[in-house]
């Protein structure tokens, strides 16, 4: 080693032992800097003729252009008579048009530095794509193709199916997702939020023509919205998607109706029992308004105090008191037409009664005591700075938009965000947890060895118990 590598390691050494110096004589974390002003570039929104909704949003910061394209199309649509038909047409949409093949999309895509990605939730489709901004053109033109014209090939269906198939299985055999699975149908009943995911058989019958007629029926631009942001110039880029989208032509679309009220007169809880299971999966839930409910914010703000953040209450009681698990953990689920609230921990049998008893004990506490101060405090910078690392990028910027006109928010929720958060008291906190934080007619959903933990459970309320899917395949 030469002289001057053993001189910049000694600096180095002396320059960490100094920081660590420091670090010790600090008694207390320095408190955080005053948030800095965003700067919101202008947004543009525009209607096309047939219905579609576009939004333009100026951000030159790379040479780079984002665009989302959003159907308000779940994964539960149609499910009653078609189960899985909606997740299947959305994993299959970008593979193929009447033009281009699955290969020539890729190859497109390479050529301008750009990707092409779909994805579907409970209340939409989405075609996610990128590029060099100086070949949005040629991205809008391939977008436009696939949305319109998407063709469903053979052997990309057969291909989506059998992929489709093997997760279901594989899924089944997950506890947290049996009780994702069962907990949506114990909040949300027949309606599409309801559902998850379709049987394998189910999967296995749809056929490429009936995926044809979803994605004529289904995708639609008056259904739609387009968010594009990146470098771009509003006016030229609007005149790039009239050329792109407008002889789209518009559909009748079906009206969405809101879930049901699935509102219990009593606690319940559906036990889904999987022998020489060493562990119990918990999910505590109830219903909760839609996304743009004026309650949204401060039970966003209830939930990071309850158990959204890793300094909430319930980890600290039922992790770092308890040490009953690793991760619990809860979170507000707010969808367009309604939505639920969650709770969750995976632990060991023989403190399942226990963490129910502690889960219900954090929420009561919410629902009747005031939170302090520096709860709130707390939970106010985290969702401030949740938010604008989220928007630093592109393509976080687009998401977010997105979901303004995804959930029918009203148009500055960004600009207003941190200031309405900075407005909630602590009695704001209280009254929200009181109206959502229902532990007397909640949903409990165990997923777990009923033969080792029955006794620990049946205090809690009613009990319906059934065989995971995977057991009931074995037998």
């Amino acid at each position: 080693m030469n002289r001057r590598m053993i001189s910049i390691l000694a600096s180095a050494v002396a320059f960490a032992l100094a920081a660590g110096s420091l670090l010790a004589e600090q008694k207390t974390p320095p408190p955080p800097a005053a948030a800095r002003a965003i700067q919101w570039p202008k947004i543009t929104e525009k209607k096309l003729e047939n219905g579609l909704t576009v939004v333009l949003v100026p951000l030159p910061s790379v040479p780079k252009i984002a665009a989302d394209l959003t159907f308000l199309t779940g994964r539960g649509t149609d499910a009653r008579e078609h189960p899985g038909l909606a997740q299947l047409a959305a994993r299959v949409l970008p593979e193929g048009t009447a033009t281009r093949s699955s290969k020539a999309i890729q190859e497109e895509l390479r050529s301008i530095g750009g990707s092409l990605a779909s994805s579907t939730d409970a209340d939409r489709t989405t075609l996610s794509s990128s590029a060099l901004s100086e070949f949005s053109p040629k991205l809008l033109a391939l977008l436009s193709d696939v949305a319109q014209h998407a063709s469903f090939p053979k052997d990309e269906v057969d291909l989506a199916k059998s992929a489709m198939q093997q997760e279901v299985e594989e899924n089944h055999a997950n506890p947290d997702f049996l009780a994702d699975e069962r907990i949506e149908k114990a909040i949300f009943g027949s309606h599409s939020y309801g559902f998850v995911a379709a049987d394998p058989k189910a999967i296995g019958a749809i056929t490429r023509e009936q995926l044809r007629q979803f994605a004529a029926a289904r995708y639609r631009p008056n259904g739609a919205h387009l968010i594009i942001v990146g470098d771009l110039e509003p006016e030229s880029m609007l005149a790039e998607v009239r050329k792109a989208f407008g002889s789209w032509a518009r559909g009748q679309l079906p009206a969405d109706a809101p879930p049901p009220s699935m509102k219990r007169e009593k606690r319940q809880i559906y036990f889904i029992d999987r022998p020489g299971s060493v562990q119990s999966t918990i999910l505590i839930g109830n219903a909760a308004p839609a996304r743009k409910s004026p309650d949204y914010l401060t039970l966003r703000t209830a939930n990071v105090i309850y158990g959204g953040a890793f300094y909430s209450r319930l980890t600290r009681n039922i992790r770092e008191s308890k040490g009953y698990t690793y991760s619990p953990f809860s979170t507000g689920d707010l969808r367009r037409l309604g939505g639920a609230f969650f709770a969750g921990a995976s632990v060991r049998n023989e403190v399942t009664g226990p963490t129910i008893l502690e889960m219900l004990y954090e929420l009561d506490r919410m629902r009747v005591t005031a939170v302090t101060p520096e709860e709130l405090e707390s939970a106010k910078n985290y969702s401030i700075g949740a938010m604008a690392v989220e928007l630093e990028s592109q393509s976080g910027l687009a998401v977010r938009i997105d979901t303004i006109y995804t959930f029918g928010l009203p148009r500055d929720f960004l600009e207003t965000f941190r200031a309405k958060i900075n407005a909630i008291t602590a009695a704001d906190i209280e009254k929200s947890a009181a109206k959502y934080f229902d532990t007397y007619r909640a949903a409990i959903v165990i997923v777990g060895d009923w033969s080792q933990v029955k006794d620990q459970v049946t205090p809690f309320g009613d009990v319906t118990v059934t065989k995971a899917k995977a057991e009931e395949k074995k037998e």
